[in-house]
């Protein structure tokens, strides 16, 4: 009976999702309301509600699985190869914005915060840290912190202009020239 309620559980927060992106495709996230949602899923307020407090917290759900699908894809990158060549994990990073350019947009154009993009970067620079940590790769820990802010913020950023279609480039390019970039300047800090 549990493994029953479970699915339908699942089966009506992906009924929910698809109704708010939807929305989203029609209407900015301020002005998605429980009703207009619930309506479009064909669901009732209660199932909401059993689910969400409100229709903001639909939207972090989906911001939350893009990080999380990127934190999945990332995980057990080696460190010191990613410092060489981080080309590994930004091309996760611009696979992920690629694969899925059309509902990013949305989720960033439609969404006054788009701090799922802010969380990417985090988990990036949070990944790049507590690798050379862990493998002692650091020569001036600091540096390397002050380097890795800097990079990742600016490939943040590029990506930001690239899903505001403000690149004629394919994402995948942009990445090569930036890991580049970025694996020389992360040389700096980091033990021989």
């Amino acid at each position: 009976m549990e493994k029953k309620r479970n699915k339908n559980a699942i089966r009506s927060v992906n009924m929910l999702t698809d109704a708010y992106v939807s929305l989203l495709e029609e209407l900015p996230a301020e002005r998605i309301t429980v009703t207009a949602i619930v309506t479009r899923a064909g669901l009732n307020r209660s199932t909401f509600y059993a689910h969400f407090g409100c229709p903001e917290d639909v939207h972090k759900l989906l911001e939350q699985k893009l990080v999380d699908e990127l934190f999945e894809n990332i995980n057990g990158l080696d460190p010191k190869g990613l410092i060489q060549d981080p080309k590994p994990i930004l091309g996760v990073v611009s696979g992920l914005i690629e694969e899925r350019k059309s509902f990013v947009r949305l989720m960033f154009e439609r969404h006054p915060s788009a701090g799922w993009l802010d969380r990417i970067k985090e988990t990036v620079i949070e990944k790049f840290v507590s690798d050379a940590d862990s493998a002692g790769l650091f020569e001036d820990r600091e540096l390397f912190i002050t380097n890795i802010r800097f990079f990742v913020g600016g490939y943040i950023s590029m990506c930001r202009d690239y899903i505001s279609n403000k690149f004629d480039k394919p994402m995948s390019e942009l990445t090569e020239t930036l890991s580049a970039t970025i694996a020389g300047g992360l040389a700096t800090g980091i033990k021989e």
